[in-house]
């Protein structure tokens, strides 16, 4: 396959040290010497969480994540309401009505922000035992307000859960401190590692609710992660042949992000972000989302209309670049830029900005 640089909202690129650690000969995913550094693998994405709970980290992906999250917490009669504005908010409705029939899906436009009236309205109106939401919704780059809507949820003492694929380690993300009781990752993205591992960190509220459902199946049945960490905790800390490699590629991305320290990331993304849009419009392209609510690891551009397809194609082809279309509602419109982790460098601003003057 042709070697490309990835400008995509995940996979992202990562560094030569992180994949160094895929290429070592495998070790045993049991032992103590294994368990001490899964462990000190765990502290370091609860650093990365803002959080000092519980995470069960497994190979999968993301979607894995929210599989678990939603079998586990909802089946099989579970109330939840799920905030949506885009195509990753679709999908926490697709997999949440394969648990249950008690979805109710407070919907708001595409590139619009929440209003946070109409979800308290939801809230006011009935009982949930779940509310949902994706932090950055990739398919349009909108940075949903995850804070406030932790808020109302404390308010009405109902349980929140936030799909945090996109946007841990990017944006400023406080799992504790915003009453964040479920918030579920993937290694791709902000972590700079490979994919293969999904990540759910878990609450107490989540754990009170998780041991009183009856969820079913068994590899993304978060009581069965819970029970073999506390059974076999001190030598095989999880119930299956963990990624071993995958999971030393995480070590090192995440002693990466922290060595850089979590708020100069969250600044050198906010710059970058400012920069590429800046020099988007200099060039006559307008970002799909305003500055105030966009995202800052992936930017949704508009068009030009009927000709996205040729345009990814020639930046492929002829400079080397992948960037993404868009998905559901917007495919055909806008077309995406990821700019996550060494992806968010002034050089690959200039880099994606020149090719597509180039083309245009």
């Amino acid at each position: 396959m042709k070697e490309l640089r990835l400008m995509i909202p995940g996979p992202v690129e990562v560094s030569s040290e992180v994949l160094e650690e895929m290429s070592w000969p495998l070790v045993a995913h049991y032992g103590g010497e294994w368990t001490t550094f899964y462990n000190e693998t765990l502290d370091l994405l609860r650093q990365a969480f803002g959080t000092r709970r519980e995470i069960v980290l497994f190979p999968g992906s993301g979607s894995a994540g929210l599989d678990a999250t939603f079998s586990s917490t909802l089946f099989p009669d579970g109330k939840v309401l799920i905030v949506q504005n885009g195509f990753f908010g679709e999908r926490l409705e697709e997999i949440a009505r394969t648990y249950t029939a008690r979805v109710r899906t407070v919907k708001f436009p595409l590139g619009k922000p929440v209003e946070l009236a109409l979800i308290e309205e939801e809230l006011n109106q009935g009982a949930f035992d779940l509310v949902s939401a994706v932090h950055c919704e990739t398919s349009t780059g909108i940075l949903n307000p995850i804070k406030e809507i932790g808020e109302l949820c404390k308010q009405y003492d109902t349980l929140f859960m936030v799909d945090a694929v996109s946007s841990l380690a990017i944006e400023p993300l406080a799992m504790d401190k915003w009453g964040i009781d479920i918030c579920v990752s993937a290694s791709q993205k902000g972590l700079e590692s490979p994919p293969g591992l999904g990540i759910v960190a878990v609450g107490a509220k989540g754990w009170e609710r998780i041991e009183q459902v009856c969820s079913p199946g068994w590899y993304l049945n978060l009581k069965v992660w819970k029970e073999y960490g506390e059974k076999w905790g001190d030598w095989h800390p999880h119930p299956v042949t963990h990624a071993v490699n995958n999971v030393r590629a995480l070590r090192v991305g995440l002693e990466r992000i922290l060595a850089e320290g979590l708020e100069n990331r969250f600044d050198r993304h906010r710059e970058v972000t400012e920069r590429l849009r800046w020099e988007l419009r200099r060039i006559h392209l307008e970002p799909y989302i305003p500055d105030e609510i966009a995202s800052h690891g992936v930017t949704a551009v508009l068009g030009p209309e009927g000709r996205i397809g040729e345009l990814l194609l020639h930046l492929r082809d002829r400079h080397g670049l992948l960037l993404a279309g868009s998905l559901g509602a917007t495919k055909g419109k806008v077309f995406r830029i990821g700019h996550m982790g060494p992806g968010a460098t002034d050089e690959a601003v200039e880099t994606v900005i020149s090719a597509l003057k180039a083309e245009l």
